[in-house]
């Protein structure tokens, strides 16, 4: 297919720091014979009840019925999975226009979520299930989204040490550093399909492989569900389609790119990244699929080099920094002098410190009860707008169990909350259980600790 040209330059600035790692045994497991199991075990794990594609049929239909239409379906994916058939003729997706924000005037308050026909996720399935296992090795440790064996809390935990190290920093003498929160505009839309395919290429794919995820790519037309009816269908040149399983892979590879760009730099000893102690590694970059924190000096030097690999990226992936959302904090012993010119080199918005990263706060004052409130305003609203006589006692187990203790339980894995916010968490829930009110007290039939 021949894509839309792009910064030629700037691209091969990239590919040329990437080294091939995909191995021959890498490539033997990915090209090995599909079979019928790897079908049914890439069905199954789909959610039974998720919003169906243009087919109109939930995954729930072929998971109940597969004794009757399990051959005929397997046969069908395993033709576009050898490349008998060609993936266009089930690839139609709608495109579903969820609101931001209430009152949404503008289509950049929308949030654009495809619906893929459950076959053709089948096909992206099984792609994913066998790239899952060389992600870990094609992938820097710097990038902990979506790989096997690394979570969420590592990124984290690393990336609360170190905002603890710049604000614990003395007030005179010694380096200073900066930290950049990087937000991307529209990040999976504006990948360039000749950058993927480049990124693809460079790491040592087989090219069966990488054209049959391609096509996968590339053949997809559009249908944008307007007041219940679907639009006209259209075709794209560039993008990566969120909610499709493969795409997050796809986006971690291309995200490699700017990684690499970093890592060469950091290693010209032209950005130095942050060390929390001697024999601490030096930490430069920490990247969770779209959310990107760099750490660097604050000086002029390192934040025009900083400028000058992201307008390289941008070029070449036609990934576009959102300047009005991006932050930039500094470590305490930064004049105020340094910071009015890096805020005028870089345009990002200065903070003290940012709000949150990973959904977890990034600095902790003396208050804990104060940083964490949010937990328990969480809960609360979550809560607040199921009616509890509307739902049987199994439904609120279920409710409160599976959704509302996830909400804490993700912030315990790296803080230790506050009693009394617990306290708080554990009242909002029982009350909500007995279905007690301001207004209308209930008495409770046993003890919270019983049930």
């Amino acid at each position: 297919m021949v894509y839309k040209s792009r910064g030629v330059h700037e691209l091969s600035k990239i590919t040329d720091l990437v080294q091939p790692r995909v191995t021959v045994e890498m490539n033997q497991r990915l090209m090995r014979p599909y079979s019928e199991e790897e079908i049914f075990e890439a069905l199954m794990q789909m959610h039974p009840s998720k919003a169906p594609g243009p087919n109109g049929m939930p995954a729930l239909f072929f998971q109940h019925y597969w004794n009757l239409i399990g051959k005929d379906v397997s046969q069908f994916v395993l033709n576009i999975l050898k490349g008998n058939v060609d993936p266009d003729t089930i690839n139609q997706t709608f495109i579903a226009l969820i609101p931001k924000a209430k009152a949404p005037s503008t289509p950049k308050v929308f949030r654009p979520i495809s619906l893929c026909n459950v076959i053709f996720k089948i096909v992206l399935k099984v792609l994913v299930n066998r790239m899952k296992g060389v992600l870990p090795s094609i992938i820097h440790g710097a990038q902990s989204a979506f790989v096997s064996g690394r979570l969420i809390t590592d990124n984290v935990i690393v990336v609360f040490e170190h905002f603890h190290y710049m604000k614990k920093r003395k007030k005179n003498g010694g380096k200073g550093y900066m930290a950049l929160k990087l937000d991307m505009s529209k990040a999976y839309d504006r990948i360039e399909w000749e950058f993927l395919e480049k990124m693809l290429i460079t790491l040592g794919f087989h090219m069966n492989w990488f054209r049959l995820v391609m096509r996968c790519v590339t053949s997809v037309t559009y249908s944008i569900i307007l007041n219940g009816q679907p639009t006209s269908p259209f075709s794209r040149s560039r993008g990566l389609r969120q909610g499709d399983p493969l795409s997050l892979c796809l986006f971690l590879i291309c995200t490699e790119g700017l990684s690499g760009l970093i890592r060469d730099a950091a290693t010209k000893k032209c950005l130095h990244g942050i060390k929390v102690c001697r024999f601490a590694p030096s930490i430069s970059h920490l990247f969770f699929a779209n959310d990107s924190l760099l750490f660097t000096r604050a000086n002029l030097p390192e934040a025009q080099k900083v400028l000058n690999i992201l307008n390289i990226y941008e070029a070449a992936s036609g990934q576009v920094v959102n300047v009005d959302k991006s932050e930039v904090s500094y470590s305490r012993n930064v004049s105020e002098h340094m910071k009015n010119e890096l805020q005028q080199s870089l345009g990002f918005k200065a903070v003290e410190t940012h709000d949150h990263y990973l959904g977890l706060p990034t600095f902790i004052e003396r208050s804990k009860k104060i940083v964490f409130q949010n937990v328990c305003d969480r809960v609360w609203k979550k809560l607040k707008g199921w009616k509890e006589k509307y739902l049987s006692r199994a439904g609120k187990e279920v409710l409160l169990k599976a959704f509302i203790h996830a909400i804490p339980m993700y912030a315990m894995q790296c803080f230790e909350m506050p009693v009394t916010l617990c306290e708080e968490v554990e009242r909002i829930c029982r009350n909500f259980w007995w279905g007690q009110s301001s207004d209308k007290p209930k008495v409770s039939m046993i003890s919270w600790d019983s049930i």
